[in-house]
Protein backbone atom coordinates (compact mmCIF):
# COMPACT_ATOMS: atom_id res chain seq x y z
CA UNK A 1 0.00 0.00 0.00
CA UNK A 2 1.50 3.44 -1.48
CA UNK A 3 1.54 6.22 0.94
CA UNK A 4 -0.46 9.62 -0.35
CA UNK A 5 2.10 12.19 -1.67
CA UNK A 6 2.17 15.87 0.42
CA UNK A 7 0.48 17.46 -2.86
CA UNK A 8 -2.39 14.33 -3.01
CA UNK A 9 -3.18 15.37 0.96
CA UNK A 10 -2.95 18.74 -0.29
CA UNK A 11 -5.43 18.07 -3.03
CA UNK A 12 -7.60 16.24 -0.96
CA UNK A 13 -7.87 18.86 1.68
CA UNK A 14 -8.79 21.48 -0.55
CA UNK A 15 -11.39 19.06 -1.95
CA UNK A 16 -12.76 19.08 1.06
CA UNK A 17 -12.99 22.96 1.80
CA UNK A 18 -14.43 23.03 -1.55
CA UNK A 19 -17.04 20.51 -0.88
CA UNK A 20 -17.71 22.52 2.50
CA UNK A 21 -18.48 25.43 0.57
CA UNK A 22 -20.63 24.34 -2.46
CA UNK A 23 -23.47 22.57 0.11
CA UNK A 24 -23.03 25.69 2.40
CA UNK A 25 -23.83 27.99 -0.76
CA UNK A 26 -26.25 25.93 -1.78
CA UNK A 27 -27.64 25.04 1.44
CA UNK A 28 -28.44 28.72 2.40
CA UNK A 29 -29.20 29.89 -1.79
CA UNK A 30 -32.23 27.19 -1.18
CA UNK A 31 -33.47 26.93 2.39
CA UNK A 32 -31.77 29.81 4.18
CA UNK A 33 -30.37 27.90 6.42
CA UNK A 34 -26.08 26.49 6.44
CA UNK A 35 -27.06 23.14 7.87
CA UNK A 36 -30.39 22.21 5.01
CA UNK A 37 -30.14 22.15 1.47
CA UNK A 38 -31.76 20.75 -2.06
CA UNK A 39 -30.33 18.31 -4.67
CA UNK A 40 -30.22 20.68 -7.65
CA UNK A 41 -31.57 17.99 -9.93
CA UNK A 42 -34.00 16.10 -8.09
CA UNK A 43 -35.13 18.84 -5.92
CA UNK A 44 -35.09 16.63 -3.15
CA UNK A 45 -34.64 18.67 0.43
CA UNK A 46 -31.93 17.29 2.29
CA UNK A 47 -29.45 17.82 5.20
CA UNK A 48 -26.15 19.34 4.55
CA UNK A 49 -24.08 15.90 5.57
CA UNK A 50 -26.35 14.25 3.01
CA UNK A 51 -25.46 16.31 0.35
CA UNK A 52 -22.00 16.28 -1.84
CA UNK A 53 -20.57 18.83 -4.38
CA UNK A 54 -21.71 17.12 -7.95
CA UNK A 55 -20.00 18.63 -11.31
CA UNK A 56 -22.14 19.25 -13.93
CA UNK A 57 -19.05 18.07 -16.37
CA UNK A 58 -18.05 14.39 -15.11
CA UNK A 59 -14.39 13.21 -15.10
CA UNK A 60 -13.57 15.16 -12.33
CA UNK A 61 -10.24 16.71 -14.45
CA UNK A 62 -8.01 19.55 -12.84
CA UNK A 63 -9.60 22.09 -15.66
CA UNK A 64 -13.13 21.69 -13.65
CA UNK A 65 -12.86 19.83 -10.45
CA UNK A 66 -12.52 22.95 -8.41
CA UNK A 67 -14.44 25.59 -10.67
CA UNK A 68 -17.58 26.56 -8.44
CA UNK A 69 -19.78 27.84 -11.70
CA UNK A 70 -20.39 23.89 -12.24
CA UNK A 71 -20.20 22.43 -9.18
CA UNK A 72 -23.63 22.20 -7.29
CA UNK A 73 -25.27 20.35 -4.60
CA UNK A 74 -26.72 16.65 -5.49
CA UNK A 75 -27.79 14.32 -3.06
CA UNK A 76 -26.56 10.92 -3.23
CA UNK A 77 -28.40 8.95 -4.95
CA UNK A 78 -28.22 11.45 -8.41
CA UNK A 79 -24.54 11.85 -7.41
CA UNK A 80 -23.53 8.53 -7.28
CA UNK A 81 -22.17 6.19 -10.05
CA UNK A 82 -24.59 3.17 -10.88
CA UNK A 83 -25.65 0.63 -9.93
CA UNK A 84 -25.95 3.10 -6.69
CA UNK A 85 -27.14 5.93 -8.13
CA UNK A 86 -27.88 8.37 -11.55
CA UNK A 87 -24.38 8.84 -12.40
CA UNK A 88 -25.00 12.46 -12.00
CA UNK A 89 -28.12 12.49 -12.91
CA UNK A 90 -27.19 14.68 -16.19
CA UNK A 91 -30.24 15.49 -17.83
CA UNK A 92 -31.77 17.44 -14.62
CA UNK A 93 -28.23 18.74 -14.27
CA UNK A 94 -28.39 20.40 -17.79
CA UNK A 95 -31.98 21.65 -17.35
CA UNK A 96 -30.68 23.22 -13.98
CA UNK A 97 -27.69 24.59 -15.92
CA UNK A 98 -29.64 26.14 -18.46
CA UNK A 99 -31.75 27.77 -16.39
CA UNK A 100 -28.72 28.94 -14.32
CA UNK A 101 -26.39 30.06 -16.83
CA UNK A 102 -27.89 29.89 -20.12
CA UNK A 103 -26.95 27.24 -23.32
CA UNK A 104 -23.82 29.55 -24.47
CA UNK A 105 -22.07 29.22 -21.28
CA UNK A 106 -23.03 25.53 -20.60
CA UNK A 107 -21.22 25.35 -24.17
CA UNK A 108 -17.97 27.31 -22.29
CA UNK A 109 -18.26 25.20 -19.59
CA UNK A 110 -18.40 21.60 -21.69
CA UNK A 111 -15.26 23.15 -23.14
CA UNK A 112 -13.01 23.27 -20.08
CA UNK A 113 -12.84 19.33 -20.08
CA UNK A 114 -10.61 19.40 -22.95
CA UNK A 115 -8.57 21.86 -21.19
CA UNK A 116 -5.29 20.99 -19.25
CA UNK A 117 -4.46 22.66 -15.75
CA UNK A 118 -1.82 21.63 -13.29
CA UNK A 119 -1.40 22.14 -10.04
CA UNK A 120 1.17 22.15 -7.61
CA UNK A 121 1.21 21.25 -4.01
CA UNK A 122 1.17 25.37 -3.15
CA UNK A 123 -1.52 25.64 -5.15
CA UNK A 124 -3.87 23.05 -3.43
CA UNK A 125 -3.23 24.73 -0.19
CA UNK A 126 -4.40 28.43 -1.56
CA UNK A 127 -7.48 26.91 -2.92
CA UNK A 128 -7.93 24.70 0.91
CA UNK A 129 -7.69 28.53 2.53
CA UNK A 130 -9.67 30.16 -0.42
CA UNK A 131 -12.74 27.91 -0.09
CA UNK A 132 -12.21 27.97 3.73
CA UNK A 133 -12.67 31.63 3.59
CA UNK A 134 -15.45 31.95 1.47
CA UNK A 135 -16.93 29.48 3.40
CA UNK A 136 -16.40 31.42 6.62
CA UNK A 137 -18.15 34.55 4.77
CA UNK A 138 -20.81 32.50 3.75
CA UNK A 139 -21.65 31.90 7.58
CA UNK A 140 -20.90 35.36 9.03
CA UNK A 141 -23.68 36.59 6.78
CA UNK A 142 -26.15 34.42 7.50
CA UNK A 143 -29.10 37.00 9.09
CA UNK A 144 -29.90 35.96 12.93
Amino acid sequence: MSKKTSRAKAKDKAWVAFSRFIRTRDCIRFSGYPDRGQCVTCKANKLFTELQAGHFIGGRGNAVLFDERIVYSQCYYCNAKPPRGLGGNYVEYFVFMEQEWGREKIDEFRALKATTKIYKEFHFVELEQEFKDKTKKLLDNIPL
